[in-house]
């Protein structure tokens, strides 16, 4: 076999949920009875690594200088998709990038999916808060966790985030699924996990949210001991509940099929 047919086999597995990326999709488990604690392994280190990102972003509104906290989240978020994209081998731009990390939306959308995400938290944990930003920050931490998951989940899909074929349209179409899902599905469950560990470790939140501010533009880099135990405690307890983030695919998954142009 020639080189050329070499790259011909591997671009077809790569472009296929089975084969070389097989491994890298969140929560599941192969059908075959080849090697799978291989593919539990290549999952967990991804699965816990978008919560970190999901922690850091819930620190931000509990950074002593609260003008800086769109920016350090909106540093989070791209460090998060660039991670994504670099161990996918997707391939996206700089723009692509940002779209995703919701940096690139139209006027409204994400305000107000966040919008809606603040004025339910307080009917589900009800009189457990006292801090509004101990509130905010369980907010951008659901936001950042549901946003994450589904584009770990969209870049195993040959019509979302796959190299083959992928348009500046299709990212599009895949970002405006993922805004549709955060504002539509049901992440209660989700966000009442996230606000329990949360309050339970709001010491140690403030801790890091301290240094996390002293870190300035290097924000999304920032060293968080302090957190570590939540974010291993938090991951745990998401990561067993597939039944949930089973429904949270279907969910985006719909969403994507509606919206995805005809071809």
């Amino acid at each position: 076999m020639d080189d050329q047919d070499d790259r011909s086999e591997r671009d077809l597995l790569d472009e296929s949920t089975l084969g070389l990326h097989v491994e890298l999709l969140p929560g599941k488990a192969l059908s075959q009875l080849e090697e799978p604690p291989a593919v539990e392994e290549a999952d967990w280190p991804h699965f816990r690594r978008l919560v970190s990102f999901s922690v850091q972003t819930g620190l931000c509104p509990l950074v002593p200088a609260p003008s800086a906290e769109d920016g350090a989240v909106s540093r989070i978020r791209r460090t998060m998709v660039r991670e994504l994209e670099e161990s996918r081998s997707l391939g996206l731009s700089e723009d692509d990038v940002r779209l995703l990390a919701g940096e690139l939306h139209r006027p409204g959308v994400l305000e107000g999916a966040a919008l809606a995400v603040r004025r339910s938290v307080g009917k589900v944990l009800g009189s457990v808060w006292k801090t509004f930003p101990l509130r905010e920050g369980v907010d951008r931490a659901v936001e950042t966790f549901v946003e994450g998951y589904l584009l770990l989940h969209a870049a195993g899909l040959p019509q979302a985030l796959r190299p083959a074929g992928r348009t500046p349209e299709r990212v599009r179409v895949v970002r405006a699924a993922v805004e549709s899902t955060l504002r539509d599905a049901n992440v209660t469950p989700i966000r009442t996990l996230i606000g329990r560990s949360f309050q339970s470790s709001s010491g140690r939140l403030s801790e890091a949210a301290a240094k996390l501010g002293a870190a300035g533009s290097a924000a999304d880099e920032a060293p968080l001991q302090e957190a570590e135990e939540l974010v291993d405690q938090l991951a745990g307890a998401l990561w067993e509940d597939q039944e949930r983030l089973d429904a949270l695919e279907r969910a985006f998954e719909e969403r994507l099929a509606r919206q995805r142009p005809v071809q």
